[in-house]
Parts: structure tokens; sequence; C-alpha cells
């Protein structure tokens, strides 16, 4: 089955927007609103103004209905071109020294979800996958990471293409799921949070910032969304 993520994109002659440069080190906390996140279906996430890691998360609803077993889904979208986090969280990873991301999320499918994480250049392709090895539990907040070296075992590069095609051009962060037989084919609503998706420099450029570059963590918003 082709994942979600890859359906309707033109592979073909597809031309990649200038990359920008990322806020670094940075933190989105979801402290104010949904920070133009999207669902599976890009539409905006809910916000909560308490619960979460720190008070304040943003949440969407996937249906498994119509799910096959083992595919690979999007449930949490982000992109430069939706104003996500204020675009604080796209552009030349490689350039910015980013060294790792991480992100708390919930969900309350009664079972164990493997995660993974997606990053792709403003046209969704390429991209490279994270898979995250140990699964959620339901009901908890957990923090998935993705190491970030080049190379990095921890990463499946889609097509040809390797880690400076991806890497010099973030302009998507995706989260989704694999779904398990359990879960296939059910009318089960599960409602995923997400909370504190940061992304963090390599040591040696964090020893230069120094400790007001780690209690500093931009929040850059744009409140326009644009899908």
């Amino acid at each position: 089955m082709m994942p979600m993520w890859k359906k309707g994109v033109a592979f073909v002659g597809v031309m990649s927007l200038a990359a920008n440069a990322a806020v670094v080190p940075f933190t989105e906390a979801f402290s104010a609103d949904s920070a133009n996140w999207g669902d599976s279906a890009s539409a905006p996430l809910a916000w909560s103004a308490t619960g979460g890691v720190d008070n304040g998360f943003a949440s969407g609803m996937f249906s498994f209905q119509n799910a096959q077993a083992n595919a690979d889904l999007i449930m949490l979208r982000s992109s430069a071109a939706m104003g996500s986090s204020g675009g604080a969280l796209f552009g030349n990873w490689i350039a910015d020294d980013l060294s790792g991301f991480s992100a708390y999320v919930r969900h309350d499918a009664g079972v164990p979800l493997t995660f993974f994480v997606r990053f792709a250049d403003p046209a969704n392709f390429p991209g490279a996958v994270g898979i995250i090895p140990v699964p959620v539990p339901s009901g908890e907040w957990t923090q998935i990471n993705v190491p970030l070296p080049n190379p990095s075992p921890a990463l499946i590069f889609e097509g040809p293409f390797g880690y400076s095609d991806v890497f010099d051009n973030i302009g998507r962060v995706q989260l989704g799921v694999r779904v398990p037989q359990a879960l296939a084919g059910t009318n089960t609503n599960v409602t995923f949070g997400l909370d504190n998706v940061s992304i963090v420099p390599e040591p040696a450029t964090l020893l230069l910032l120094g400790a007001g570059g780690l209690v500093a963590m931009a929040r850059r918003r744009n409140r326009s969304t644009k899908y």
C-alpha cells in the first residue's frame, strides 16, 4: 500500500521553495493556541488551555473505519505553507546544525501504537521517515525522539534520495502511526494529542548559544491559517 503522505504528489519536475532558517533551539508548547498545526486532513487542530505536559496542548481526531492494517497514516501535520509554529520549525536543518527532533504525544486508542515522524521539503517530496521503535501506550503522554546525525540509522529515505536532499530544506513535519490489526476497519474514533514539539542543535552549537539560548526558546507564531 502506498503511504498516505505520497498520494497525489508529483515526483517529476517538482521545484522546492528556497529554504529559510529555523529558530534553534525551539519548542512549540501550544501555550496560546494550536499554532496552525493540522490533523490528518489538514484541518486545524483543537486546542486545550489546560492539560498536556505543561498547560496547553493541541489535538486531532481520526476514525480507523477505512484504515487497513499495517498502513502508515499521517495524524498530525505542520508545514511552512500552513504557517505552523510561525515557520520556526522550517528551513535548512543542515546549516542550522540540528541534532534531534522530539515531541510529546498521547492517544486513547486502547492499544499501544507505533508512531513515526516524517520530514519533507515544502513540496512534500523528497522525505525521510523516523520510526519510533517503542510503541506509545494508550492514555499516557509519551516523549518520542528522532536523532538526526548524518548519517542516521534512525531514518528511512524515500526513493534514491539522501540526507542532504531532505534536510537542506525542511518544509513539512508530520507525525503518524502504523495501523494495528486491532483497529483496522473498526468504527473507532481516536484522539491524538501533541505537545512540546522541539528541535535542538548539535551539542557544540548549544554550548555556543549559552544558557540564554536554552532558556529563551523562541515561539514565533503566524496566526493567519493558510491551507
